[in-house]
């Protein structure tokens, strides 16, 4: 069966049967290109389940869409947010280093200090804390915003 993608969205929408949704991702599945799955923004209700599709793709699959991800911890509040930052913090620190720097970046100036707390989260991961080391300034700052927004760093 091939969907069109808008009726491929309209079935993600989390409003939808369980069972509607769930042939869905089982159709998006399909769907190489991840990038229509980043939070299409005349589809909104269908996010969380373009977000369980995202998080299902490996490292590999994912590295191309690092700075869209980044972009989706903007607001914890948008669906799919909680899954998208999980699957960051499990993504492998060197393939994440590059864009989580430069979202750093245009996060402080932006003075975006909520996401820049939501982005710290991704210290959680010993590794990718420790991958940030070549750039000392990002993991000092990154650690103060982790401490203030979810608590103390054990390492």
């Amino acid at each position: 069966m091939t969907v069109d993608i808008d009726i491929l969205y309209e079935m993600l929408d989390e409003n939808q049967p369980i069972e509607v949704q769930e042939e869905a991702i089982r159709e998006a599945r399909k769907i190489k290109s991840l990038s229509v799955f980043m939070q299409p923004v005349e589809y909104k209700l269908s996010w969380k389940n373009c977000a369980k599709v995202i998080c299902e793709k490996n490292d590999e699959e994912l590295n191309n869409y690092t700075y869209e991800m980044l972009e989706w911890l903007q607001d914890l509040n948008w669906p799919g947010a909680f899954l998208i930052m999980e699957r960051l913090e499990k993504m492998d620190p060197q393939l994440l280093v590059h864009a989580f720097i430069y979202k750093v970046k245009q996060a402080l100036l932006l003075k975006d200090t909520e996401w820049l707390g939501r982005m710290s989260y991704l210290l959680k991961n010993k590794k990718f804390y420790d991958a940030l080391s070549e750039d000392k300034k990002y993991q000092k700052i990154m650690r103060r915003y982790y401490e203030s927004y979810w608590g103390e760093l054990k390492y």
